[in-house]
């Protein structure tokens, strides 16, 4: 007969062997377990490091395509473009922040082009108006007492429109400071004499030309608008609201161009460049011409040639690269279109 004392070992005996067991059993159970994830994690780095050096190898290889590349657009401008903007007056319009790289190719190519550049004006971070400064000193610039920061940028919508319309047409505010000089000569209108001395708009004069002051001519003007990511002043703010009242009658002679951007390349609230905002416009996307792949040889030659169809009077419109909103890779020929 077995006694109670004996149930109790017994049971106690059962109790400490299932708990030794669960023990053993999870210690081995976590002794495997940490095994196999280190296996695992020591697989995708090796994983990692075959993809960080097949990157490292594209990206060598691509920057060697690009190098090659530029030196070819380089050579090509020479013997492609050459005559095809001969004598015509160009303004570059840029915003500080944007790559001058941009800028310069833009500049290197319309001068292959044989384009009578007059230089660029770069709006500042000044025009952000983000301190009372700003505010005051454009004020005074634009001759006008408002202290409201949307009257002021409207203001400086229209009468930067102004300045550029006077000089591509002939007509609406005339670019010259000085009512006596002759019809026929260039001029600083006087508006921008006053944003260049309270540092809202820098000038940049074209390589071996004299001279540190913008001057435009008196008609026939044809702008080109470069703008990117890291813009100092978002397009939406200053660029694009020129442009609306610069187009308000018509098509006009301006090429909005941007690099080619990679979604991965910009942050998620990123302003929009100008070149989408121009092509997502019902009444910008008709009345000028956008390149969205200058940073691209074909973009350069597509920059060149909407140029040359910018033609004042009668400009032709296109919208080409390799974005959204893009018809063509370049503008057709003439007589194609």
């Amino acid at each position: 007969m077995i006694n109670f004392r004996f149930h109790i070992v017994s049971l106690t005996a059962v109790l400490l062997a299932l708990g030794i067991g669960l023990v053993l059993g999870t210690t081995f159970l976590d002794d495997a377990l940490e095994e196999a994830l280190k296996g695992q994690l020591d697989d995708l780095q090796a994983d990692l490091r075959h993809a960080q050096q097949r990157n490292d190898n594209l990206q060598g290889q691509l920057d060697a395509y690009e190098e090659e590349a530029a030196a070819m657009g380089s050579d090509l401008g020479e013997r492609l473009y050459r005559g095809q903007l001969a004598g015509d007056p160009v303004l570059v319009v840029s915003t500080r922040g944007v790559e001058e790289e941009w800028v310069d190719n833009v500049m290197q190519s319309l001068a292959q082009a044989d384009a009578n550049l007059v230089g660029v004006w770069w709006l500042t971070d000044r025009l952000a108006l983000d301190d009372d400064s700003e505010v005051e000193d454009l004020a005074q610039a634009l001759e006008t007492e408002t202290d409201d920061t949307d009257r002021l940028e409207r203001s400086l919508a229209e009468r930067l429109a102004d300045a550029m319309f006077g000089a591509s047409d002939g007509t609406g505010e005339p670019p010259g400071a000085a009512a006596e000089s002759p019809a026929s000569a260039l001029a600083e209108p006087a508006l921008l004499s006053r944003l260049h001395e309270a540092g809202f708009i820098d000038y940049q004069m074209p390589e071996g030309v004299d001279g540190d002051v913008v001057l435009l001519p008196p008609s026939g003007l044809r702008i080109v608008v470069v703008d990117g990511p890291d813009a100092a002043i978002p397009a939406s703010q200053v660029l694009q609201p020129v442009l609306s009242d610069l187009t308000e009658d018509g098509p006009v002679s301006v090429v909005a161009v941007q690099p080619q951007v990679r979604p991965e390349d910009q942050s998620e609230d990123a302003p929009p460049l100008l070149v989408s905002l121009v092509r997502g416009d019902d009444q910008l996307k008709e009345r000028l011409s956008t390149v969205d792949n200058v940073n691209r040889v074909p973009g350069r030659v597509a920059m060149v040639l909407a140029t040359v169809d910018a033609a004042p009077g009668g400009p032709v419109i296109g919208h080409y690269g390799t974005g959204d909103g893009a018809s063509d890779l370049l503008p057709p020929a003439a007589g194609d279109g």
